[in-house]
């Protein structure tokens, strides 16, 4: 526990009003988690300021108000007046849980695509050199095999740290976790001590959030222009590990002070790969890395895999594992929930459920689909409400490049009508497909029944957008929802109905 001085003492610019020597209990951003003893802090959102909840948190007992806006008469509290909330929350939440990232080795990963693929597998990694392992990410959050459901990508920093010292405190050693834009240009991860960063990619994302690629970009390079800004921790080198193919390699290489380890096909990469061979199982390459080379047969395909297992190939060399135990952990991890995931029964198809939600990441899988595939390749897929609006047309032009028929469908419409959001991805898809090559249901459970009742024998059906997801969010309710039962249920009724038949 500290008092209300020991916490602003970590704010270099902060102007007070009221009595210091209070106990703080807790910190929070959110209005009906207060507690007696909390200090709230009134975050800025898309909607309405957390200043309209600050008589809701005095009355439940906060001893301070954390704040950028003046005006306020609170007498049962202390108020705090600072430029920047968001960042006063990082600041004071890493106090407050006396800096957990500084006894951890803890990796961030960042990229538009992979993060969630690429922290598994070193997680995966580390785990079997015998860390005690945490990781946070989209999926989920994860201390020492105990699952925990994700609020956020990145969470908000209050919640990051304690996450972070919940992980210290179950004697935790080694975490990794997905750092999103949204939470570098929020200031999420200031006060965490990165000893590995690494980028998988960037193209266009978020830019209903970032408006610009450059702020994009820029919010990204972050992670790797914050490294090493706190304390050596035991003399340990902090490096950036970057994909040395991605266009922004050069721009991200110059934003950082620390070393940089290369990943990719490139020759100047330091880690590399070379004769890839992709098939519907897998994928095998040849691995060379500064220490030596061998090759590596993954049970997961697409050339995006062969990118998402270098990196942590790069981050398993910078903690020193050995190559042929590198090799046999990756050779054996089948994938990641949600991501690439075939779904098989005995049906005599190929069912893949994949997050894929952007047109890099869209594209990506289409593309190794189209490496393996003997027959048509079938794709459904839809766009979320309330995001960036400009990239349903590329998705639509995507999947209509590398598809044989489309089905476009809803996603979470969340507060956007569904049929506007399908009406802005269609231009995209009818520049590559005539009408009698796609088709539009809104219903996304219909269109996954209509797509594999479609599929012959050979056929690919790519189900993408959601991978993991498990429920449906609309603008008033949400619903449970899982592409990847939906499709489990029905394959396994009419293989049923096929086997009473004969």
């Amino acid at each position: 526990m500290k008092t209300l001085a020991e916490l602003v003492g970590c704010l270099l610019h902060a102007e007070v009003r009221g009595p210091l020597d209070r106990p703080v209990t807790g910190i929070t951003y959110h209005s009906t988690r207060v507690r007696p003893g909390d200090l709230f802090v009134c975050l800025p959102g898309t909607r309405s300021h957390g200043k309209r909840f600050v008589a809701e948190a005095v009355a439940a007992g906060a001893v301070g108000v954390v704040t950028d806006l003046n005006g306020f008469n609170v007498i049962a509290a202390t108020v705090i007046y600072v430029p920047n909330t968001r960042l006063a929350l990082a600041l004071l939440s890493a106090c407050f849980y006396d800096y957990p990232a500084t006894e951890l080795v803890l990796t961030g990963v960042t990229g538009t695509n992979g993060k969630t693929t690429t922290t598994h597998l070193i997680d995966a990694l580390l785990q079997s050199a015998g860390a005690a392992t945490g990781l946070l990410g989209t999926v989920g959050y994860r201390i020492r095999g105990q699952e925990f459901p994700a609020r956020a990508t990145t969470p908000e920093a209050s919640d990051l740290q304690a996450l972070l010292r919940q992980m210290v405190d179950a004697h935790v050693t080694h975490a990794t976790m997905e750092v999103s834009s949204h939470a570098l240009a929020w200031y999420r991860t200031v006060g965490c001590d990165f000893d590995n960063v690494v980028l998988t990619n960037i193209t266009e994302d978020h830019l209903d959030f970032h408006h610009t690629f450059d702020h994009y970009l820029t919010s990204k390079s972050k992670l790797f222009a914050w490294l090493g800004s706190l304390p050596v921790k035991g003399k340990r080198l902090r490096r950036a590990i970057l994909n040395g193919d991605d266009p922004n390699f050069q721009y991200l290489a110059e934003q950082t002070p620390v070393e940089i380890l290369a990943y990719g096909l490139s020759p100047h990469c330091h880690v590399r790969a070379s004769d890839i061979r992709v098939t519907r199982d897998g994928v095998r390459y040849r691995l060379d890395t500064p220490v030596g080379g061998l090759t590596l047969s993954l049970k997961m395909t697409g050339l995006f895999s062969v990118y998402n297992s270098l990196a942590a190939v790069a981050v398993a060399l910078m903690e020193e594992l050995g190559l042929g135990h590198i090799k046999a952990v990756l050779e054996e991890i089948a994938g990641v929930p949600g991501r690439f995931e075939l779904i098989d029964v005995g049906q005599d198809f190929t069912v893949i459920v994949d997050y894929a939600h952007t047109p890099d990441g869209l594209e990506n899988i289409l593309r190794a689909v189209r490496e393996f595939a003997q027959a048509r390749v079938l794709t459904v897929f839809g766009c979320g409400g309330e995001r960036d609006r400009m990239k349903r047309p590329l998705m639509g032009e995507v999947a209509g490049i590398y598809s044989d028929y489309c089905i476009v469908t809803s996603d979470n419409p969340r507060g956007e009508d569904q049929q506007q959001i399908i009406n802005e991805i269609l231009p995209g898809l009818q520049k590559e497909k005539t009408k009698s090559e796609y088709i539009v249901l809104p219903d996304r459970a219909e269109a996954i029944v209509r797509v594999l009742s479609m599929a012959r024998s050979d056929d690919v059906v790519v189900i993408a957008g959601k991978g993991h997801e498990t429920k449906q969010i609309f603008r008033d309710y949400t619903i449970p929802f899982d592409d990847r039962l939906i499709v489990k249920e029905w394959l396994q009724r009419r293989l049923t109905q096929d086997g009473d038949e004969l």
